[in-house]
């Protein structure tokens, strides 16, 4: 079973490209940061970019998938790693909107 954790975003008008750019590159890079329990990394993956539907007015900028094995290992992420714990504390000031949604891979509904 894969678990998606999609995270869509604005950056504040006043937070700096570089500093964007940083906090970005620094969001890429969880997947080799990131420990369980018995310090086994457990991201499968993260990518990402710039939002780009045309046609479309969006409040959001970013959007970035961030992928599980197990909706337990998604709840130890949100709520429990400490890097990650770290790094939304830090990026959660500088954004404008945020917009998160979980859900699995290839299961609808009455399945």
């Amino acid at each position: 079973m894969t678990i998606l954790h999609l995270v869509l975003f604005q950056f504040k008008s006043e937070v700096a490209p570089a500093t964007q750019q940083e906090i970005l590159q620094e969001f890429l890079t969880l997947p080799q940061k990131c420990e369980d329990a018995l310090q086994n990394l457990y991201i499968r993956g993260i990518r990402g970019g710039v939002e780009c539907t045309p046609g479309a007015s969006s409040n959001f900028t970013h959007v970035f998938i961030v992928e599980f094995n197990s909706m337990q290992q998604r709840e130890y992420y949100k709520s429990v790693d400490p890097v990650h714990v770290d790094f939304a504390s830090r990026i959660m000031p500088l954004l404008r909107f945020i917009k998160i949604s979980v859900f699995q891979e290839s299961k609808f509904l009455g399945q």
